[in-house]
């Protein structure tokens, strides 16, 4: 068997190659100026086969929703709104007019689907079930059992999503047993937001006021309308604000969101220049950091959100090599990106947890880049290896791809479970089993 092989997936982001900055990468592919709206990046990987004699029999999981659309009407009605009323009006440019038109496509798709996963985001859930069979195939072989318990928020996205991985889990194997559950009562370890509901609205605020002071929208503006004065009234109307900065960051999603569905062609990327779309990743870049990410100010609150989860991935993988638990051969939890990325940051995963004060906000893509670590349907896998002598390997995966945490070994990216387990109950020592 050759030391490496190759997984071969279907979309590219050979953009996200090392070195670059997000600067360069967005340039190239505009499409990661996503931040979280990234659809998901599956790109050429290299998966290491286990040391001799391991095989692998369980695997545990935590994943995002897949890709869905925005989770307001407003985002796309009220673009529409204001663009109408200028065309009623004669305040349109010619680009404008096209851009109307675009707009209109997209707010009519996404008529009363406010939230809801995209054909693109099931077939992103099925993808990574169908190489999770393919590339560890002896977890499915019924040798270890053939039970897998599957959590979800209450998310009817995440529902869906879960729904659509186990589907096809039971497409290739009809002999699993699935359960699959969404339940308030799991919420500790699928939805763990005792920190966000504390300080979301502050860092939000935070955030929104520096976007604010910082965009220059005018030539933006200028683009689409043909009166500036008269545009900057009609937005600021529409949006019941002071400024015109949220018209512009309103498009700037409506451009992103777009790479979310698979049965659409037009874009909107033209509305932007290299610079204004860096920008915009940039101010909701800052804005994923504050509310859910690891910065200094709120970061120690929104991490210790994870903590739950953590515990909950690592006790229960030490019921099921203990033998305490039988017959289990996956543990599946569906959730949002604002719970993954914690989990991230509180394990140290390679890349995940820069840290910096907001007073050196500007340094942020330098440290910490939301399109990296959060896309739509983004997971974490932790795959479990076991030999004949009953000793333990566990390997990390995030969105499919090996990474390193801050704990020695020599066989990475395969790490002994007892120093595994010892270093992630250092990391959840202070949280009890429902609460913290």
């Amino acid at each position: 068997m050759k030391r490496l092989f190759l997984v071969l997936f279907a979309l590219s982001t050979a953009a996200m190659a090392v070195g670059q900055s997000m600067r360069e990468l967005i340039a190239k592919d505009p499409n990661l100026a996503a931040g979280i709206y990234t659809a998901y990046p599956v790109t050429e990987q290299i998966a290491t086969p286990a040391p001799k004699g391991y095989k692998p029999f369980y695997i545990s999981h935590y994943g995002r929703h897949g890709s869905r659309y925005q989770t307001k009407e407003e985002k796309y009605q009220t673009p529409r709104m204001i663009l109408e009323r200028a065309e009623k009006d004669g305040r349109l440019t010619t680009f404008g007019l096209d851009v109307l038109r675009r707009v209109r496509i997209l707010a009519q798709d996404a008529l009363l689907r406010a939230g809801d996963l995209s054909s693109l985001g099931e077939k992103e859930h099925k993808g990574i079930a169908e190489r999770m069979v393919k590339y560890y195939p002896q977890v499915f072989s019924a040798k270890n059992g053939n039970h897998i318990s599957c959590f979800s928020t209450q998310s009817v996205r995440c529902v869906m999503s879960m729904a659509a991985f186990s589907e096809r889990l039971k497409e290739i194997n009809p002999k699993l047993d699935i359960t699959r559950q969404a339940s308030v009562r799991h919420f500790h370890f699928t939805r763990p937001d005792r920190g966000l509901n504390t300080i979301h609205d502050t860092a939000r605020a935070i955030a929104k006021d520096y976007q604010k002071r910082h965009t220059d929208d005018k030539a933006f503006i200028l683009r689409i309308f043909n009166d500036y004065d008269y545009a900057a009234a009609l937005i600021r109307e529409a949006y019941k604000s002071d400024s015109t900065y949220d018209f512009m960051g309103n498009m700037h999603d409506l451009a992103m969101i777009i790479q979310n569905y698979d049965h659409l062609t037009l874009s909107l990327h033209d509305l932007f220049t290299e610079e204004e779309r860096y920008q915009m990743w940039s101010f909701f870049n800052i804005r994923r950091y504050l509310t859910y990410g690891p910065s200094v100010d709120y970061g120690d609150i929104r991490i210790a959100d994870a903590k739950p989860l953590l515990r909950d991935i690592i006790e229960r993988a030490d019921d099921i090599i203990s033998g305490k638990t039988k017959n289990e051969i996956a543990t599946l939890r569906f959730g949002h990106d604002s719970y993954i990325i914690p989990l991230l940051a509180l394990m140290h995963v390679e890349g995940c947890d820069g840290r910096i004060p907001f007073s050196q906000i500007e340094k942020l893509p330098e440290v910490w880049c939301d399109s990296k670590i959060t896309s739509m349907s983004v997971n974490m896998q932790f795959v479990f290896f076991r030999n004949k002598k009953g000793d333990v390997l566990v390997k990390l995966m995030h969105s499919e791809r090996e990474v390193r945490i801050p704990l020695k070994t020599d066989t990475f990216p395969f790490y002994k479970w007892e120093d595994f387990k010892n270093y992630c109950a250092s990391l959840y020592s202070d949280c009890a089993a429902f609460g913290y």
